[in-house]
C-alpha cells in the first residue's frame, strides 16, 4: 500500500502554544528562499519588524489555538522631557499576525504542497484572541523588549544617532536577559491560585553515541514542562483577567503546559544571529519611522497625557478591531486555496 501523505502538523492537545512578538532590527534574508512565488510573498513583510516568536505556523495552519501573551500594563516609556511613547497594541498584534500569517503559507506550502485553509486561519484566530493565561514572567520581559526598544533604537532615530550601533546595544540587552534567564534556570509561574518558582530544565546523565557500538555518559539538559491555566476571557465580568479567582472561572483545560526554556531559546537564538550580521553591516536596518508611521508606537506630550488616557492602550483585549480576513486577501496563494 502507498504510504499516507501527512498534509498536517502534530500537534498536542496538552500545548497551550504561547507566543508574542518583539521588534526586529534587521530586514529578512531572502537569500534562504529559491521559490519565486516565497520570495514575492516575503518582499511585502520584508521590512515589517514585528516578529513572531515562537512561530507556532502549526497552530495556524491546523486551525487550532494558541495562546496569545498579553502584558497586563500598557507599555510607554519617557522621552526626554516632554514625550511619551506609547506602543498601541491593535496594530502592533495586526502587523505581527500578518508576519505570521505569511510565513505559514510559505512554510506549509513547501513542506505539504497546499497553501493555507483560510477557515483554519480565521479559526485560530478567533479562538487565540479570547484566550488569557497567566504569564507574569514572559509578560514583564516582552514587555521590558518593548521598553527597550524605544529607549535604545527609537530615541537614536528622533537624535539622528547611529542606528546599527543602537540596534548592536538593543540585541545585545535582549541576549543578556535571555542568557540570564537560561543560566538562572528557574521562573515564576502562577497557577492553581498561587505562586511558586519551577526549573525550566532538568539536567541528567545520558548515553550519547559516539562511534558504532561505542557509548559515553554525558549531561543533557531536558527542557521543563510547566503548567499554564488558560481561561476564555469572554467568561469574566468586569475585572482585569489576571486578578480573577481562576477557582470559579471554567478553565479551557486542565492539563496545558507550555516549554518556557524554549521561548528564551529561540530569542537568544535570533539575537545571536542578528549580532552577528550587524558586525559587519552595510545595508540599512529597519527604520523606527516604519511603527510612527502605521501607529503601532505613538508620540505624545506626556503633559497633556494622563493616566486614565493611557488605560485606552491596554493589551487585555479581544483584538476584535483586527480584520484578519483582509489579511489573508494580501497573501497571493502558492497552490488554489480552499475556503
Amino acid at each position: 500500500m502507498p504510504r499516507k501523505v501527512e498534509t498536517k502538523y502534530k500537534t498536542y492537545k496538552s500545548d497551550a502554544a504561547p507566543f508574542f512578538f518583539y521588534i526586529d532590527v534587521i530586514p529578512l534574508d531572502l537569500t534562504q528562499y529559491e521559490i519565486k512565488h516565497h520570495l514575492e510573498l516575503l518582499k511585502t513583510i520584508q521590512y515589517n519588524p514585528i516578529m513572531p516568536l515562537p512561530s507556532r505556523v502549526d497552530r495556524v495552519y491546523n486551525g487550532v489555538s494558541s495562546t496569545l501573551i498579553k502584558p497586563r500594563n500598557p507599555i510607554s516609556f519617557s522621552i526626554g522631557e516632554n514625550n511619551l511613547a506609547i506602543l498601541n497594541p491593535t496594530p502592533f498584534i495586526r502587523f505581527g499576525i500578518e508576519k505570521l500569517l505569511h510565513f505559514t503559507e510559505i512554510r506549509a506550502s513547501g513542506q505539504f504542497a497546499i497553501s493555507l485553509y483560510t477557515d483554519n486561519a480565521r479559526k485560530w484566530w478567533n479562538a487565540t484572541r479570547f484566550l488569557y493565561a497567566k504569564l507574569r514572567a514572559l509578560e514583564e520581559d516582552f514587555a521590558a523588549f518593548l521598553r527597550a526598544y524605544i529607549y535604545i533604537v527609537l530615541v537614536a532615530k528622533l537624535n539622528e544617532e547611529d542606528l546599527v550601533g543602537a540596534a548592536i546595544k538593543y540585541c545585545e540587552l535582549i541576549k543578556d536577559v535571555c542568557e540570564k534567564r537560561i543560566n538562572d534556570k528557574q521562573i515564576l509561574v502562577e497557577a492553581k491560585d498561587r505562586e511558586r518558582i519551577v526549573n525550566m530544565y532538568k539536567m541528567k546523565e545520558g548515553r550519547v553515541q559516539q562511534k558504532r557500538f561505542k557509548f559515553s555518559k554525558e549531561s543533557l539538559l531536558y527542557p521543563s514542562f510547566v503548567d499554564i491555566e488558560v481561561v476564555d476571557s469572554r467568561n469574566l465580568k468586569n475585572s482585569p483577567v489576571y486578578e480573577v479567582d481562576y477557582s470559579i472561572v471554567k478553565k479551557i483545560s486542565k492539563s496545558l503546559k507550555y516549554i518556557p526554556l524554549l521561548i528564551y531559546d529561540d530569542l537568544l537564538e535570533c539575537m545571536l544571529q542578528n549580532l552577528k550580521a550587524l558586525e559587519a553591516f552595510e545595508g540599512n536596518i529597519m527604520d523606527p519611522s516604519f511603527l510612527l508611521e502605521n501607529k503601532i508606537i505613538l508620540l505624545v506630550n506626556k503633559n497633556n497625557y494622563s493616566s486614565d488616557q493611557l488605560k485606552n492602550y491596554s493589551w487585555l483585549d479581544d483584538f476584535d478591531a483586527i480584520n484578519i480576513d483582509s489579511i489573508l486577501k494580501s497573501i497571493r496563494p502558492t497552490f488554489t486555496r480552499n475556503k
